[in-house]
């Protein structure tokens, strides 16, 4: 190799709208399960960062222990998207996240149990923040992964747009559920179903998704 060397990528680039290029090609489904795996667990995460302080406050805690309780959840997210790549290196997308949903939907499920020590309270929202809010940015990278280079950022974009009416309809639906007077027992059981549809999801992409996490090799042009 000298200085004169260069470097080509061949890069693939469609003309048209970019969002339709979503589904061709054989992308239709795998799309459309990533949209609902971004829908699940964005409505999981606005929940669980919206409501926690109240719920705990309902449990009977006070202001401080409510407040430090929807604090553990951006914690448990901040440490949970270390330790979910950490893994996803060792063992790929989808075997982790599924993983990760699932104890996601036990955790949740069981955050509105009565009798429960403080501890196991922060335990159980730290599993959760860390499973939800920390699985978010991998979920992107496994979009990042599916699409092809010129798409990604459209794949991505249009992923967490429609994630976006989960954050809208989650924090909703728990005020609907608690204006109708549900119990918290009830309201964490309805919650945690989000997390079991996301689980569920992931495992199906497993026989969806195409590999697509090598660019094509790069072709080198010496003068």
């Amino acid at each position: 190799m000298t200085s004169s060397t260069r470097y080509v990528l061949r890069e693939e680039n469609r003309g048209g709208v970019p969002a339709v290029h979503l589904f061709r090609e054989g992308r239709a489904l795998g799309t459309v399960l990533l949209w609902v795996i971004n829908f699940m667990n964005i409505f999981n995460l606005y929940v669980l960062s919206g409501w926690m302080p109240t719920v705990a406050a309902q449990l009977g805690y006070a202001t401080r222990t409510a407040v430090l309780v929807g604090t553990t959840v951006q914690v448990g997210g901040l440490l949970g998207t270390f330790w979910l790549t950490w893994l996803i290196g060792k063992f790929g997308f989808v075997p982790v996240l599924t993983t990760a949903f699932t104890v996601a939907f036990i955790s949740i499920a069981l955050i509105g149990q009565p009798g429960m020590a403080l501890w196991v309270l922060f335990l159980l929202v730290f599993i959760a923040g860390s499973c939800v809010v920390g699985g978010q940015p991998t979920v992107n990278a496994l979009s990042g992964t599916y699409y092809p280079t010129y798409l990604r950022s459209t794949g991505i974009g249009w992923g967490l747009g429609i994630g976006r009416a989960g954050a809208i309809v989650g924090p909703w639906l728990v005020g609907q559920f608690m204006a109708a007077k549900w119990s918290i027992l009830d309201i964490f059981y309805a919650s945690a179903v989000p997390a079991l549809i996301s689980a569920v999801v992931m495992l199906s992409l497993h026989w969806v998704m195409r590999a697509t996490t090598s660019r094509a090799p790069s072709e080198v042009v010496a003068h």
